[in-house]
């Protein structure tokens, strides 16, 4: 059976508007003709070789990062991302990206309701915010559980409290001069200057890691594909990181 693709576009964009994604963004259609159909549906948090390799000819790839980010002034097979977009054109391949608008819509509420089993929560664009009922290690503890995490990183501040917690998924640090009257912000790729400034602002800083925060995606989007009726294969993609 076959879709088309600008059906399924104007369902994402009514799930999530892509225009509530940040002006640096780049989600949409980045590879494709709202006129083609597809045969099938894949979800994965990054376009990469391994994901592409692994599907059928003449499909579509919904991921939460774009391939496309910043302008392309070449297009050398050997570099990236031309040569993913070389194989994606090669087979037919046409794609997707879901990224800052469903950020603001989805990923962050999902993490703090289901992952973390939070009930009560707010949101605002990006951030989540909650309360917690302990101190900074139990949070640390919790965390480590529910993401099924080894080792986190964390900046300890002079805040004796871990009441007023901020969650950011994917890399959140930029926010550290923006938030307000918290204890405590969770989120991942926390640079060294941010860290030192958290401190002297007085919260704690809890950095997951952003593969670790966001490998979810397919796992979000998946039922909401199926209450509409499609069917969709999650391809995961590894961390880039390894750990020794």
């Amino acid at each position: 059976m076959k879709h088309n693709l600008a059906t399924i576009l104007n369902f994402l964009d009514t799930l999530s508007p892509f225009n509530l994604q940040e002006s640096w963004d780049n989600s949409g259609l980045i590879l494709g003709t709202p006129q083609h159909n597809f045969k099938k549906i894949y979800l994965s948090l990054e376009v990469t070789e391994s994901v592409l390799e692994q599907m059928e000819q003449d499909s579509l790839l919904i991921t939460h990062h774009p391939l496309i980010f910043n302008p392309l002034k070449t297009l050398v097979f050997e570099d990236y991302p031309a040569k993913l977009l070389r194989l994606a054109i090669l087979k037919n391949i046409q794609l997707i990206a879901m990224h800052t608008n469903f950020d603001k819509t989805h990923f962050g509420k999902y993490i703090v309701q289901e992952i973390l089993k939070i009930q009560e929560f707010e949101q605002q664009d990006f951030v989540v915010y909650f309360q917690w009922n302990g101190t900074l290690e139990s949070l640390c503890a919790h965390i480590k559980n529910k993401l099924s995490l080894k080792q986190i990183k964390i900046t300890e501040s002079q805040n004796l409290h871990c009441q007023n917690i901020a969650l950011i998924t994917g890399s959140g640090g930029g926010f550290v001069r923006h938030l307000a009257k918290i204890d405590c912000l969770i989120t991942g790729d926390i640079k060294y200057h941010e860290a030192m400034e958290a401190i002297v602002r007085n919260f704690h800083l809890i950095d997951c890691g952003h593969y670790e925060l966001e490998h979810y995606f397919g796992e979000i989007l998946l039922p909401l594909l199926t209450n509409q009726g499609y069917k969709a294969i999650i391809l995961d993609s590894q961390n880039p990181f390894n750990f020794v």
